[in-house]
């Protein structure tokens, strides 16, 4: 990553916000543009093929553990402020709007067709301002299929949302939430297998 998307970063993630008038956002348009199009080039290739976890760790600008399953198509649109654990799933059809940055932590699922947003619009001044927030999915979360988790959230340990669920607020561990917006639904007992 050059110094200047770096710096660009470190403002949006000090401020929480960003004005798409400012001369240095031309270095975040260029990170999406290259995220794009490695997503094309990622949804073009079966996961079996060589080329498929090189044009991730590409995406990502790390590397990417064996464990990690990630199937296209899937859109990121700032692969190098993702950070992805290990044993991680993330199904067909997931949009990952990146630029607050997104931490997924170790054995992960996220399902088909899942939304993840770490950026939003301004209420007044839409077309101009951006509000950012770091989302962070926990360990063993389980985000199901066609849930939306909004900019600043943070999904707890061994949580599980709900299906079509949008996640507005922070989620504890060990609870199941659901409904728009996501509330809890029950308590999970974790047993001593499910987190070793």
């Amino acid at each position: 990553m050059n110094r200047f998307l770096m710096h660009m970063f470190d403002i949006i993630d000090a401020t929480g916000s960003g004005d798409k008038r400012d001369p240095r956002m031309r270095h975040v348009e260029a990170e999406m543009i290259r995220s794009h199009e490695l997503c094309l080039k990622i949804s073009s290739k079966k996961p079996t093929d060589p080329d498929y976890k090189r044009l991730l760790e590409e995406l990502f600008q790390c590397e990417i553990d064996n464990s990690v399953a990630i199937v296209s198509p899937f859109y990121c649109d700032c692969g190098c402020r993702m950070t992805i654990g290990k044993n991680v799933t993330i199904n067909k059809g997931a949009t990952i709007l990146s630029p607050g940055r997104v931490v997924i932590e170790d054995n992960v699922l996220i399902g088909p067709e899942v939304k993840i947003t770490t950026v939003d619009h301004d209420l007044y001044d839409r077309h101009n301002l951006f509000h950012f927030g770091r989302v962070t999915i926990k360990e063993n979360a389980w985000i199901c299929i066609g849930a939306t988790i909004c900019p600043g959230v943070t999904i707890g340990r061994n949580a599980v949302v709900a299906a079509g669920a949008v996640v507005t607020k922070d989620v504890p561990g060990n609870v199941v939430v659901g409904g728009v917006p996501a509330k809890v639904i029950k308590t999970i007992d974790v047993r001593p297998t499910e987190t070793d």
